[in-house]
């Protein structure tokens, strides 16, 4: 996950918002403190905290990443690639959920939910 741009909220407070991706798709993430900068690689999954709506969707669904307007929402299709802990992705964008998948969700499955906002975790 590459860092594509920052937007600060408040320089001061060390608080922005952080456009990650790759060439297909594009997440924007709070970041707090923020030390990273525009071109910097994330090794950790983002957190993806207040998730709902999780369901299970067929295999040949297109993944996707989407964020609704200006808020920190996002409505997300991604691939399960860790169902212990509850890790999906999404491209190479990886994103770890704040709540435990439904037991019917296994390894490789495609997921859809919404969550109220994306963390980095650094």
């Amino acid at each position: 996950m590459i860092i594509k741009r920052a937007e600060w909220l408040s320089e001061t407070a060390e608080e922005a918002i952080l456009y990650i991706g790759d060439n297909s798709f594009e997440c924007a993430a709070f970041s707090h403190p923020c030390n990273l900068n525009t071109g910097d690689s994330l090794t950790e999954p983002l957190l993806a905290i207040s998730v709902r709506g999780v369901v299970k969707m067929l295999s040949s669904v297109q993944l996707s990443i989407h964020r609704q307007g200006k808020s920190f929402v996002h409505d997300v299709v991604a691939k399960v690639i860790n169902p212990q802990a509850g890790i999906v992705t999404v491209g190479s964008i990886e994103i770890e959920l704040d709540q435990p998948l439904p037991r019917d969700i296994g390894l490789e499955d495609v997921i859809q939910f919404t969550c109220g906002r994306l963390d980095v975790i650094a």
